[in-house]
């Protein structure tokens, strides 16, 4: 990194150069004056001071370099005056070599530091398979690596025929509050979606921009706009904004379109996660369902049980990764008891010894099941351990209390709640209060009281 003039390295680099400057001059001077080869020795430090400290250092060491080589006598030459000419074309050479040199370190550290910033911005960008996440992160870093005020990540929609906002940092409801953008009515987005790069200097005032009083109300000034696509084909815009009348630098284009790449790939990665983990949750749910199908009792039970594990899942503010692992291990709590024959699948009070035994294996079998499943295995808890008891009397391990994991807790409250609203053959199911006192009966014996309490104010509520 350029050191600035008032820094001690920078002070001692100074110091060491005008040495250096001394030193080749002494060595001319007594190995034949201004014709000796030595004297190019000067662009030694000439490009040390352009590479350490930039434009300034370059130039006025080259002059600094020309000045001690006019006064070196030419002991060649009668008299010991140097030729103007000579030192005119000495001065010249050594300012072209200190500013070329300024000017080709400024480029190379540009893009070194423009490289380091998208390793890491890509990095960020591709730490999360989720789409709504990936968005979110490529606008903040937008807008960081342009030192834009705001960003606007808009989609194409299936139609190709207008583009919907996903995600944006620095904008206010008020701007997208008018949906989706009609390319048939934005000349500056058709241009973005046709694959170029979109610079305007003034969007309040640009008649071709559709939003010009949000923009003058949001404090929008300069827009560019920069395509997202993958494989050819536009699916997006990634638009930055600036607070200010800005004129867009080459430099500032070329590292958004680099990111830009780099944010297009992260896009179809997570669109195509995004879709697989929509493929696991049908063919889970239908799975559920089908396991259900025989029992009228049954059915919709581990549907009910999963949106009530939810509720009570964000009521504790569980992360966006747990919540989905709770919505797999819910739905597929009671998969074990394809395994169970079909008389010990009534309630356990109704069953016999060897009945009731093989009940009881049910989370075990449901494992055993699911285990293969690489993508399922965070849920496997909920699943083994949703019959544990807060007592430690339940099964199949006689966990208690906090050693109970938190999901197979929540499953336990979801579970036992629809268990009671529903009823069993020759049992109906208890009203809304029946239930809560039932379960308040339960808090602290079979189920975590703090979360009993917190689920019977979600659904109460």
């Amino acid at each position: 990194m350029r050191r600035g003039w008032r820094d001690p390295a920078s002070l001692l680099t100074g110091v060491g150069i005008s040495l250096a400057l001394v030193l080749v001059t002494w060595l001319s001077y007594y190995n034949g004056g201004a014709p000796s080869g030595l004297i190019h020795l000067y662009y030694i430090p000439i490009v040390i001071a352009a590479y350490v400290l930039g434009d300034l250092g370059g130039i006025v060491t080259a002059f600094a370099a020309a000045l001690l080589a006019a006064v070196l006598p030419a002991k060649v030459i009668v008299g010991g005056v140097q030729p103007f000419t000579d030192m005119v074309t000495r001065g010249i050479i050594f300012y072209f070599v200190g500013i070329m040199t300024a000017r080709m370190f400024t480029k190379m550290r540009e893009r070194r530091e423009e490289a380091s910033t998208l390793a890491e911005m890509s990095y960020l960008v591709s730490s999360s398979l989720r789409i709504n996440e990936v968005l979110r992160t490529i606008a903040t870093t937008a807008v960081r690596i342009t030192s834009a005020k705001a960003c606007c990540i808009r989609l194409l929609d299936r139609d190709r025929e207008q583009l919907v906002a996903a995600a944006s940092y620095g904008l206010g409801l008020d701007f997208l509050a008018r949906g989706p953008l009609l390319l048939s009515e934005n000349p500056i987005y058709r241009q973005v979606v046709s694959g170029r790069t979109v610079a305007v200097l003034d969007v309040q005032a640009d008649p071709r921009f559709a939003h010009q009083e949000e923009a003058k109300e949001a404090g929008l000034v300069s827009l560019l706009a920069i395509p997202l696509s993958r494989g050819g084909e536009v699916f997006g815009v990634l638009g930055v904004y600036s607070g200010s009348r800005h004129q867009w630098e080459r430099r500032e284009r070329r590292l958004l379109r680099s990111f830009a790449e780099h944010a297009s790939v992260a896009i179809h990665n997570a669109r195509l996660h995004e879709d697989l983990r929509r493929s696991y949750w049908e063919t889970v749910s239908a799975l559920a369902r089908a396991i259900e199908a025989k029992d009228p009792y049954t059915m919709g039970h581990s549907e009910r049980v999963t949106d009530y594990a939810l509720q009570l899942g964000r009521a504790v503010d569980l992360s966006p990764e747990d919540m989905e692992t709770l919505r797999f291990g819910a739905t597929l709590h009671d998969i074990g008891r394809i395994g169970v024959g079909e008389s010990a699948k009534d309630a356990p009070g109704h069953l016999g010894m060897a009945d009731e035994m093989m009940d009881r294996m049910h989370p075990l079998i449901g494992i055993s099941i699911l285990q293969p499943i690489e993508f399922l295995a965070p849920a496997l808890v909920a699943v083994r351990y949703h019959h544990e008891r807060w007592d430690g009397k339940g099964y199949p391990e006689g966990l208690e209390g906090e050693a109970i994991p938190l999901l197979a807790r929540i499953v336990a409250v979801a579970n036992t709640y629809d268990r009671l609203r529903t009823g069993s053959p020759g049992k109906p199911g208890y009203s809304v209060q029946e239930s809560a006192a039932e379960m308040r009966r339960l808090a602290g014996s079979a189920l975590d009281p703090k979360l009993t309490e917190r689920f019977l104010e979600v659904v109460s509520s």
